[in-house]
């Protein structure tokens, strides 16, 4: 049949094609259709790269432009399977105010050689002005592009453990364990403690003898090792034929790494005490007038509780600081004040203390004659036996099981054995949403559930306080309320969560956030707060900062949205739960893959009965609404989540800070544990998705090193060291914490 140059177009755009092809190319030679063909590619390929006209608008009006389009994207879109959005005409996106409408070319496939690469559910929009250039901002699915993850397994059902560290139920009193017959009646009728713990009944009983011996203390997170230790020296004090008053001097330091467990302690010493009024327990802290301390030192002082770095301050520098009366040094979270680099702070106090002792002269009826140390560690670590052997004299090492002269490694590490451990596997981009899914998981079981949710660095802490407790419909005015909770002295710490109240039945979830970066008072300010709220759900997003020796109360659920970066931050962060015998449930975050054998390998040895399996999409499910509409939901979810970034310059760069603060802690984990997080094998694209940003994670690098200035080179370091000597490193770090403590450095500002 002869070709007669009919051209059938069944489809007819709504505007004109930009180029048609002329009937002699149709008809030409094969080299001339070729040389058309390429022409055409061409033209496409400049049209895309086209930059639009200049605009002036500001950054924040770009930014809406972008949502308008967004909107206007979203209408034109039909759902499609598995309530993912499909776009009707996926090569035609609206653009910017200002902007020149153009045309996308279907998304292409990487090649080998790094070609670009755009997933199916993905798109990106461009625009620039004049006063500032926007990268490209890419909208992705939630559900496209994810590693697949195997199917739970189905649970027989979990095996239930009687409780490792619950009071023991047997005839053992603490008036048969020898204390003073005021001090258990006070114990039993005020503070509703009929029973002593296991390893209150191995430390008690010979730290109350007549010729005590250093001890050190091993036992797992909320045993009841303060206890342990604060109620013998009490005894002692009220056994002693002498009346004791504030001023007969000062027996007793309690050491902590820790602001918070610090206070702790002095709360525990205050309950106990006022079944005996005479003794007066005291504290000295960082974050603290010193003034004021120094004048509490001065009126006097029976038990005192401090940190390393302020004690060693009042050693140096007050007067009234009187040591020769101490009898007793103890020192709590033994590993936690070796990893914060205190040994050589602690060999000063020690040190201190030896010179100044007369207990050997001055003796006093009923206490002991020689200065008696005890060591407390939740683990064994050979920094924690280096501690000891500075410290420590004939000691006794005691735990729950036994009794001996030398620390066993068998037992070294364990989770209570009441605790029920789950872990969640899920893709990087689901991250964000399963976190609120879970939340909402827990509260719906729960009504009056506390929630601890630990995160990796301060910066991931403060963007998702942020993000939980932005309001439920954004506004114009959201950002100049960012800059008003921003002030110094104003910043908040616990607000209602109107946006998971609209997924739950209950009321809104209080959400508290706590991290190192804080100031003190409102540390403080924020546990007292997060302790005291009886009613209703809370949820404490918080650093590693909490997990080392609070006794929080009644806290139902840990979860930890990034792992752990040691062992044995596991071990401290679930033992905020399932404390004293009580029950407690903890959740861990895992990507598929590598992580997952850190599950198997270093996490479930820890634990009496196997951790349980969930998938993302039960929780997701549960959460929001059944199999039929919760990708639905938690789609919306996430874009509301970006669309409150793009409203505000201020939660943009509070995002960004997250992500790249994440990324770094990522890399810290310990090299032990690499196999399972390498930040090679991390999808950055995904991890930015997951913080609610549309920017490529080479935007968001380049940006950070523009920010962080420029960078000094190998031979300029080389140049340094052959100069300033070896020990510049050294120097170089000495001078940046004398800078930090100069204006009131936290002793403990991580996380």
């Amino acid at each position: 049949m002869a070709d007669d140059g009919l051209l059938l177009n069944l489809t007819i755009p709504s505007t004109p094609l930009p180029v048609t092809l002329s009937d002699n190319i149709i008809k030409g030679k094969w080299t001339q259709r070729l040389k058309a063909k390429r022409a055409i590619q061409r033209s496409t390929k400049n049209r895309v790269r086209q930059i639009a006209p200049q605009s002036s608008s500001s950054q924040s009006s770009q930014n809406v432009a972008h949502l308008k389009a967004e909107k206007t994207l979203r209408n034109n879109k039909g759902s499609g399977s598995n309530g993912i959005f499909v776009e009707r005409n996926p090569r035609s996106l609206p653009t910017a105010p200002g902007n020149e409408a153009r045309t996308f070319p279907e998304p292409r496939a990487r090649s080998s050689n790094g070609a670009n690469n755009s997933p199916a559910g993905t798109k990106k929009l461009e625009y620039s002005s004049q006063s500032n250039s926007i990268s490209s901002h890419i909208i992705s699915s939630l559900f496209t592009s994810n590693p697949e993850t195997a199917a739970a397994p189905i649970s027989s059902g979990e095996l239930q453990y009687d409780p490792s560290n619950a009071p023991l139920i047997d005839d053992t009193s603490f008036q048969g364990l020898g204390l003073h017959n005021l001090l258990t009646s006070h114990l039993q009728e005020k503070m509703r403690f009929d029973h002593p713990t296991a390893i209150q009944r191995a430390a008690i009983p010979g730290l109350i003898s007549q010729n005590p011996q250093d001890l050190f203390i091993q036992a797992q997170t909320g045993s009841g090792k303060t206890l342990a230790y604060v109620l013998p020296i009490i005894h002692a004090l009220m056994a002693s034929p002498e009346r004791l008053t504030r001023e007969s001097g000062l027996f007793a330091i309690v050491i902590a790494p820790t602001r918070e467990l610090a206070n702790q302690i002095y709360s525990v010493l205050e309950s106990v005490v006022r079944c005996c009024h005479y003794i007066v327990p005291g504290i000295v802290i960082g974050g603290e007038k010193k003034k004021s301390e120094k004048a509490r030192l001065r009126r006097g002082v029976n038990i005192l509780v401090s940190t390393p770095g302020r004690l060693a301050d009042h050693f140096d520098n007050t007067e009234a600081m009187h040591l020769s009366a101490v009898r007793w040094v103890v020192l709590d979270e033994g590993d936690r004040l070796m990893e914060l680099g205190f040994e050589e702070t602690i060999t000063k106090i020690l040190s201190k203390l030896q010179e100044n002792s007369k207990a050997h002269i001055d003796s006093v009826r009923g206490l002991p004659n020689r200065r008696v140390t005890v060591l407390c560690s939740a683990t064994l670590k050979d920094d924690v036996e280096k501690l000891g052997k500075q410290s420590l004299h004939n000691a006794i090492y005691v735990n729950v099981d036994s009794k001996s002269t030398e620390p066993s490694r068998t037992d070294e590490f364990s989770a209570p054995d009441q605790l029920h451990q789950e872990y969640v596997v899920v893709p990087m981009k689901l991250r964000m949403v399963s976190l609120m899914g879970t939340i909402v998981n827990i509260v719906q079981t729960r009504n009056n559930a506390k929630i601890m949710v630990f995160l990796s660095c301060s910066d991931s802490v403060n963007f998702h306080f942020s993000m939980l407790t932005r309001a439920s419909n954004t506004d114009d005015g959201s950002e100049e309320e960012s800059e008003s909770e921003k002030t110094a002295e104003g910043e908040k710490t616990a607000l209602l969560s109107h946006i998971l109240k609209t997924y739950l039945k209950s009321t809104s979830p209080m959400i508290y956030k706590l991290h190192g970066s804080l100031s003190q008072p409102l540390r403080k300010s924020t546990l007292a707060a997060f302790t005291k709220l009886t009613s209703g759900p809370s949820v404490l997003l918080c650093t590693d900062v909490a997990s080392r020796g609070l006794d929080l109360p009644s806290i139902s659920h840990v979860v930890e949205f990034d792992p752990p970066f040691a062992l044995e931050d596991h071990l401290h962060r679930v033992g905020r739960t399932a404390r004293v015998g009580n029950e407690g449930w903890s959740t861990i975050f895992v990507l598929p893959g590598k992580e997952e054998g850190y599950i198997d390998n270093v996490v479930a040895p820890l634990h009496k009965s196997p951790p349980i399996r969930r998938d993302y999409s039960t929780v997701l499910s549960s959460a929001f609404g059944g199999k039929l509409v919760w990708q639905d939901i938690a789609t919306n979810a996430q874009l509301d989540v970006e669309r409150w970034l793009l409203q505000s310059t201020n939660n943009l760069s509070l995002a960004k800070g997250a992500f790249t603060s994440h990324v770094r802690a990522y890399t810290t984990h310990l090299s032990s544990e690499r196999q399972y997080f390498s930040v090679r094998d991390l999808h950055l694209g995904h991890m930015a998705k997951c913080f609610g940003l549309r920017e490529t994670p080479a935007t968001l690098g380049k940006a950070n090193n523009a920010s962080a200035g420029p960078q000094v080179s190998g031979e300029t370091r080389r140049k340094r060291l052959a100069d300033h000597g070896p020990d510049y490193a050294k120097k170089k770090m000495l001078k940046i914490a004398q800078m930090h403590a100069s204006v009131n450095a936290d002793e403990f500002n991580l996380g």
